[in-house]
């Protein structure tokens, strides 16, 4: 049957075929949405899902459990939401754009590189879009299937809710937004426990303007600061925000280098500052045993359980948030492969999880806490990957197995959120490194800053050392330098071929500056940089010869694939005299800080250098030159 047969037939069965559109006078129903893998129909009867590496989205009956045939969409769907007329929203992460289907049709709106979430106003008649690429909130009129607002909120929005106070008014309703990684906080240093800090954008629905909203901070906690805010939902005057704690000072062992949190911001005093009601550091051990990557958050209808979805861990954990003393441990329910998203049902009985790399929905029974069961598990999506390319990809998302971490504290993903940056600088043995992007990886070693692995299977020694696992390789690894350690294991081949090839890189943001680009790109040839930034992967780097014969008398480093640039700090590097491995250019939106240490900010502190950019430039050259660089991905043509 073909996709168009397919919509014909099932859409307008499970949607109405007579729907005029995507919204109908149906009544808010009093429940806010939020930015999720999954959404229920307003009746409850049937459950949406996406399928992000089948490029599909499929409906689920949660009477009969039984899931329909997967129904194509845009490519890489990350979120889904349903209005009050039944009309499902998707939104595709990797072509920027959303898919609508109503009254047995499809449309399809541009939105904007890289969104990261999506909610829908009360009535169903506004999509809001966070774009992580550009820093903008796109509001999207779903009658007339176009953009017809784009709202500055700054670096990397991601999860974002909306508020639904039960009336028909849509412009009083409450838009609250996370930014994916922590900012520095005033006086604060990069490699510090407490030099950053999480925060969120609070606006309204009329808001239309930059500098209308309010920015709530999360503070650092005693073992970090606030990161990866990839989870966020509301309930009443309360907004929870499912984040890590990053710890990147020594001393620093397995137990504390990343962990998990849960706080809330209070809505109710939308207007003036707000303290935080809630900081629970999830993995202190006078709470519960260590979980990893917290990543979504919901509430149950009558506030009193948040449950909150551990992608790293294949379980959610349960916290009774009406307890006098404070919020208790309930227990773990357990789940598939990679869990992303939850969504209760309004009864508040049963709720469903999306599982990524499983590629199935457990169904959760919430009415039993003691019993903690998964009634029944529904696979949802064909597997597109293959055997080798999905193990690699579990292996780099988990932490619940012995060989990869030990107690289940630390996973690949919880550094490098979607295989990019965390936005951290670590301090390691080599110095202070700033987290490094893992896509395109193939053809661009040797790895680390100071060219430190010939291969990404040299990452063992991170797994046994950093992560405290057993190992995929246990008693067979070699020095990274050394004997090659590839093929000594099908698990670390496995991992170390995902990562080189199965992370995409994130597409840049537009500029309307098309003169602006041309200059810098003008700029980048006549100052020489594709010298060191050329090629298909906008990197020199690569490896000078075959692996385990690259550093002649044990040298700690490839010193072929350095360049001293004048970043060093010998206060703080211990290797970096020698220069340091050059990055790739793509996707430099993502990955701010720069530099090895973190120590510039923005894009125009590194071209200000003119050690590093080869030549000075002038105020209006360096804007040139980065406006250039912030519009480099796959698409850009290379030198």
């Amino acid at each position: 049957m073909t996709q168009a047969a397919l919509l014909a037939l099932v859409l307008p069965l499970l949607l109405g075929s007579c729907s005029p559109g995507p919204h109908s006078p149906l009544q808010p129903d009093g429940l806010p949405s939020a930015a999720a893998p999954l959404a229920l129909s307003p009746d409850g009867r049937t459950l949406w899902v996406v399928n992000p590496d089948a490029d599909s989205v499929t409906a689920l009956d949660t009477t009969s459990l039984r899931a329909a045939e997967p129904i194509h969409v845009g490519s890489e769907p990350w979120g889904v939401a349903v209005t009050p007329a039944g009309a499902v929203v998707v939104m595709n992460r990797a072509d920027g754009s959303l898919t609508l289907l109503a009254g047995g049709r499809r449309h399809d709106v541009d939105v904007g590189p890289e969104p990261g979430g999506l909610a829908l106003s009360p009535s169903g008649r506004t999509a809001y879009v966070t774009l992580s690429s550009s820093g903008e909130l796109a509001v999207v009129d779903l009658e007339l299937r176009e953009v017809v607002a784009r709202v500055p909120v700054g670096r990397m929005p991601w999860a974002l809710a909306v508020s639904d106070d039960g009336d028909a008014d849509d412009d009083d309703e409450r838009i609250v937004i996370t930014h994916r990684v922590a900012r520095l906080r005033l006086g604060g240093s990069e490699a510090s426990n407490d030099g950053k800090e999480g925060w969120l954008t609070l606006l309204t629905a009329t808001d239309r303007g930059a500098g209308q909203g309010r920015e709530v901070v999360l503070e650092p906690f005693e073992f970090g600061y606030p990161n990866g805010l990839e989870g966020v939902g509301i309930n009443g005057d309360t907004a929870f925000v499912a984040h890590l704690l990053a710890s990147p000072e020594y001393p620093r062992d397995f137990e504390s280098t990343v962990s998990a949190g849960l706080s809330t911001v209070s809505l109710a005093a939308f207007t003036d500052p707000a303290p935080t009601p809630l900081r629970l550091h999830v993995n202190d051990s006078s709470f519960s045993t260590p979980v990893n990557h917290p990543v979504a958050v919901a509430v149950s209808p009558d506030g009193a359980t948040a449950y909150l979805v551990l992608a790293g861990s294949d379980a959610v954990m349960g916290v009774d948030l009406a307890s006098e003393g404070g919020p208790e441990l309930i227990g773990f329910w357990p789940a598939g492969s990679n869990p992303r998203g939850l969504v209760i049902a309004a009864d508040g009985r049963r709720a469903y999880v999306m599982n990524y790399l499983s590629r199935d929905v457990s169904v959760l029974d919430l009415e039993d806490a003691a019993v903690r069961r998964e009634l029944r598990r529904v696979r949802v999506a064909p597997e597109t990957l293959s055997a080798v390319e999905l193990r690699g990809k579990v292996l780099f998302h988990n932490a619940s197995s012995a060989p990869l971490s030990q107690l289940g504290w630390i996973s690949c993903a919880s550094c490098h959120l979607g295989g990019g940056s965390d936005g951290t600088t670590w301090l390691t043995p080599d110095g202070p490194r700033q987290t490094q992007p893992l896509w395109n990886l193939r053809g661009t070693a040797p790895f680390h800053a100071s060219a430190t692995r010939d291969e990404v299977q040299d990452f063992e020694r991170d797994i046994e050392e950093l992560m405290a696992g057993s190992g995929l390789a246990p008693g067979a690894f070699r020095r990274e330098l050394g004997d090659p350690n590839g093929g000594l294991s099908a698990d670390l081949d496995a991992l170390a071929s995902y990562v080189l090839d199965g992370i995409r890189v994130p597409a840049a943001a537009l500029l309307d500056e098309e003169s602006l680009v041309a200059e810098g790109r003008s700029l980048f040839a006549g100052a020489g940089c594709a010298g060191c930034h050329g090629g298909p992967h906008w990197t020199m780097s690569n490896l000078p010869g075959p692996v385990g014969d690259l550093a002649p008398n044990a040298e700690a480093e490839v010193l072929d694939a350095l360049r001293d640039v004048g970043t060093v700090d010998p206060t703080r590097d211990v290797l970096g005299a020698n220069g340091f491995d050059v990055p790739t250019l793509l996707g430099l939106t993502a990955t701010a800080p720069y530099l090895h240490d973190g120590s510039a900010a923005t894009l125009e502190a590194v071209v200000a250098d003119p050690e590093h950019a080869g030549r000075p430039f002038t105020a209006a050259e360096t804007t040139a030159l980065a406006a250039f660089l912030r519009t480099i991905d796959d698409s850009t043509a290379t030198f």
